[in-house]
């Protein structure tokens, strides 16, 4: 299992996973996103946004991975200890509801502005967390991932519409009285989890070097307000890695 801190996680709303994913495991995830980035056309099952600009149109984003190829994600999961992690946040009754790519294209990846998952998400997810896993290396140079600690204590912040931003409402860390984001700095494997409250975002992708991640969100599919599009019980999950 992962080296879990839980302070460290309480007071930050996030924590650092280095080396989550073997060589190995990022390399099959890579092959797997470059084959759908080349491919004529991705099976509308996987939800798939674009960034596009003079002409060059390549994938953004991918989601619902779990569901469409389980074989290939979930024994990829358990071989990083991510279910362990699901218990010691959520318990035995944790449930994926997201597992998607964030693929940040070289030269023409767009930002993600700073935002909490919970604000956006369409369901009350109670306890949930994510896992973000990168598979390339991500820094500010090309588009990278920063996060505001502390940003996850006073729960949900209101989110503003911004004209210049085109994908969801979003926060101002000044603005909305939350610490300067940090960057993070990670090298392919590592990995970084958060709270649904977490603040986070990241930076147009201006390099000539695709910036890939994917994230996994757990939730309590016990609590009673537990409501989702897509449900996949850590159970299943860990079914999947017993292989």
């Amino acid at each position: 299992m992962p080296n879990f801190d839980r302070d460290l996680y309480n007071r930050d709303g996030c924590q650092l996973l280095p080396g989550l994913l073997a060589e190995a495991d990022v390399s099959r995830a890579v092959a797997f996103f470059d084959g759908l980035d080349g491919a004529a056309e991705v099976p509308p099952s996987y939800e798939a946004e674009y960034d596009e600009a003079d002409g060059v149109r390549r994938l953004r984003k991918l989601r619902r991975l779990l569901w469409n190829d389980p074989q290939i994600w979930g024994p990829l999961l358990n071989r990083a200890g991510v279910p362990a992690l699901a218990r010691e946040v959520v318990g035995d009754d944790a449930a994926v509801v997201f597992h998607a790519a964030f693929l940040k294209p070289a030269l023409v990846g767009t930002e993600v502005a700073l935002h909490q998952d919970q604000a956006l998400w369409s369901y009350e997810y109670p306890k949930a967390f994510s896992v973000w896993c990168a598979l390339t290396e991500v820094s500010p140079a090309n588009g990278g991932l920063f996060g505001s600690r502390g940003s996850h204590s006073g729960g949900h912040v209101p989110h503003k519409d911004r004209p210049a931003y085109r994908w969801h409402d979003s926060l101002d860390a000044a603005e909305d009285g939350l610490e300067e984001p940090v960057q993070f700095q990670l090298a392919p494997g590592d990995g970084v989890m958060w709270d649904r409250y977490f603040a986070h975002g990241s930076a147009a992708n201006t390099s000539p070097h695709d910036r890939r991640g994917m994230v996994v969100v757990f939730a309590d599919a016990s609590a009673p307000e537990f409501r989702a599009k897509d449900s996949f019980p850590l159970a299943d999950l860990v079914a999947l890695g017993a292989g």
